[in-house]
């Protein structure tokens, strides 16, 4: 039954991948999600043959399947999207921080990938020790002071493109 299965994956997965494709990529607009997609689509098809009723097409299947896993990519982004667009963040309350300043560097750290992003709000702006961090991410404590270190790199290039901050001194690391 196993190599069946197999089978019939690898024969859904030649048929199909090209338009999961293309669907996952038109939704989602991102070519590196749009592969995810189609990985994801078809290891859960593998996971859930045995709940496949064939009262629509395979490919109609695999369709409601990559809908709803980009359903719920496309919801958790709103969240981060939501967390980011009404957090009030500490620095804010202080007089003296120039506000063009705050939102030209908010709008670098939304351009950061990822974990750099992840650890750069986690360290700096919720003030999470590294231990911290590194247990709220499940990583080990040198992973976060390195995926830091790259975090600050790469936002103060980006900073010093000329986006109009003079000083990013306050980011550097503690703890």
């Amino acid at each position: 039954m196993d190599s069946e299965l197999k089978e019939q994956i690898h024969r859904l997965s030649e048929l199909y991948a090209d338009d999961i494709y293309r669907y996952a990529r038109l939704t989602l607009n991102d070519d590196n999600e749009a592969n995810d997609v189609v990985q994801e689509v078809f290891f859960r098809a593998f996971k859930a043959w045995h709940n496949f009723r064939k009262e629509s097409s395979e490919k109609t299947w695999l369709a409601s399947i990559a809908r709803n896993y980009m359903f719920d990519l496309l919801k958790k982004k709103k969240k981060t999207k939501q967390f980011l667009s009404t957090y009030m963040p500490p620095y804010l309350s202080d007089e003296q921080t120039n506000i063009t300043e705050v939102l030209i560097v908010e709008d670098a750290v939304t351009h950061l990938k990822e974990s750099y992003r992840q650890v750069f709000i986690l360290r700096h702006v919720e003030e999470l020790t590294v231990a911290q961090t590194a247990e709220t991410l499940g990583w080990t404590e040198g992973r976060v002071r390195i995926t830091d270190m790259r975090a600050l790199t790469k936002l103060r290039e980006r900073l010093s493109e000329g986006k109009g901050v003079q000083d990013y001194n306050e980011f550097d690391t503690q703890n």
